[in-house]
């Protein structure tokens, strides 16, 4: 009975039609894959994955070779002015931030509690000053000067001392509202003498005086006067480009190339990369590859702050994957030097609601400054998520007929005089419609080899990891 069942069985599958074998070819070597992610991928097989490791922790703050005046606390000023107090809220040292609110015209002194215990020799080092903006400092703050002192004590100052006024660079980088805590500096080269001045080669303290242009109202908190010691024996250039202009890009690498210059290039891969009248994958290796330019990081999908998909409506993890899709895409390319960031068009170092996606993301984060400033950047950095950095002028000055006399130059010959960092931001200047500007960068770059022996042109990775 069995035997005959198992028959039945055995016949009735012998009989069934055959289930059809679906056969799935394999890519082709090399081919790439879709991604909604990159719509603009190569052919050549690079590949872009969506999601992936954390880009570089951001660059370590320069130690100080001395603290010049500490002001930590109120009990701790000498002769404190009625102005200052303690404040339990996102302190610099401790457990509260000293901080400053001005309602009147009156100059204000924070003096420390007393003078160093030896002089140091601050000629061609670097001042640091610390300060968080609270509320109106731009465009309130008048002066925010620096005192060195190698005569006098702090109850007894004296006529005699170098100074300079930093207010230009606090308002600037800070603007009006609430920031976070950050720092400036400025070459004892530029402090200018008061009366006789200081012996510079024995500075004992310094003194902070501030005023307000305004008696509406202004707060500020304040942090130490430091020494930092410059790491550079002569001047350094760095010339960069936004935006990936092919034509601009065209010009500039291959002006730089007769003199063995390398230039930094900020992508945006998302938004710009093999899109029409953007550079493609294939320039970009060559730049990487064979020019040896850095490739650093600007923005991955937007540069739009607010609105549909921006920056600062998205979600904390959006911003994370934000800044990993970007890593992963510079990876997946073999592209280095994107641990150098770059704030975007709409998102500048004032928004504190994605300064937390720049801090965790990137080494250091470069700034784009409208107009001339006398004192170039130092290195260190001044502050490395807000590196200063001088904008061509295409938006600023167009066609100059003097764009390189009055503006390159100049920022070439304070950067050698200072021993500190030119730095130059190109967008489409060079692509032609300017007329002035080709034969410009001829004489930018003639005049940076004319004077090598007083300045370099480098990237920042030079710096950051040489």
């Amino acid at each position: 009975m069995m035997r005959a069942l198992i028959a039945v069985l055995a016949a009735c599958l012998l009989s069934a039609p055959a289930v059809a074998q679906v056969v799935v070819p394999p890519p082709s070597p090399g081919a790439a894959l879709a991604s909604p992610e990159w719509p603009y991928q190569p052919a050549d097989g690079d590949k872009g994955p969506a999601v992936g490791g954390r880009a570089y922790q951001r660059y370590r703050i320069a130690t100080p070779t001395a603290v010049l005046a500490s002001f930590d606390q109120v009990s701790r000023l000498n002769g404190p002015p009625g102005e200052a107090s303690d404040v339990a809220a996102d302190p610099l040292y401790g457990d509260t931030r000293l901080t400053v609110t001005l309602n009147s015209f009156n100059v204000v002194q924070l003096r420390p509690a007393a003078a160093m215990a030896a002089p140091v020799n601050a000629t061609g080092q670097i001042v640091r000053l610390w300060t968080k903006p609270i509320a109106n400092v731009d465009p309130r703050l008048d002066s925010y000067k620096i005192r060195l002192y190698s005569t006098g004590t702090p109850s007894s100052p004296g006529a005699n001392y170098h100074e300079y006024n930093a207010s230009g660079l606090i308002r600037e980088a800070q603007k009006n509202g609430e920031q976070r805590w950050g720092s400036f500096t400025i070459p004892v080269s530029q402090f200018v003498a008061v009366g006789t001045g200081a012996d510079l080669t024995a500075v004992t303290w310094a003194m902070v005086t501030m005023q307000a242009n305004s008696s509406s109202g202004l707060t500020i908190a304040v942090g130490n006067v430091e020494l930092v010691a410059n790491a550079l024996t002569k001047a350094k250039m760095i010339i960069s480009f936004d935006d990936q202009y092919p034509n601009t890009i065209a010009y500039a690498s291959r002006a730089m190339a007769r003199y063995g210059f390398r230039g930094v290039l900020y992508v945006s891969p998302a938004i710009d990369t093999g899109r029409t009248n953007k550079l493609t994958i294939a320039q970009l290796k060559n730049l990487h590859d064979n020019l040896g330019w850095q490739i650093a990081s600007q923005a991955y999908s937007t540069e739009n702050s607010t609105g549909a998909g921006g920056i600062d409506v998205m979600t904390a993890d959006q911003r994370t994957a934000e800044s990993a899709k970007l890593r992963s895409w510079q990876n997946g390319l073999g592209l280095s030097g994107g641990s150098t960031g770059s704030y975007f068009s709409n998102v500048g170092p004032t928004d504190m609601v994605a300064y937390p996606m720049f801090r965790q993301n990137f080494r250091s984060m470069r700034a784009y400054y409208f107009g001339e400033f006398s004192v170039v950047e130092t290195y260190p950095w001044g502050d490395p998520m807000r590196i200063r950095a001088m904008g061509a002028g295409e938006f600023q000055w167009g066609n100059n007929a003097a764009i390189y006399t009055t503006y390159w130059k100049n920022h070439i010959d304070r950067a050698m005089a200072q021993k500190g960092v030119g730095f130059l931001v190109f967008h489409d200047g060079l692509g032609g419609g300017l007329s002035n500007w080709r034969s410009a960068f001829d004489q930018l770059l003639a005049y940076l080899d004319a004077n090598r022996a007083a300045i370099d042109v480098v990237t920042v990775e030079d710096l950051e990891a040489p």
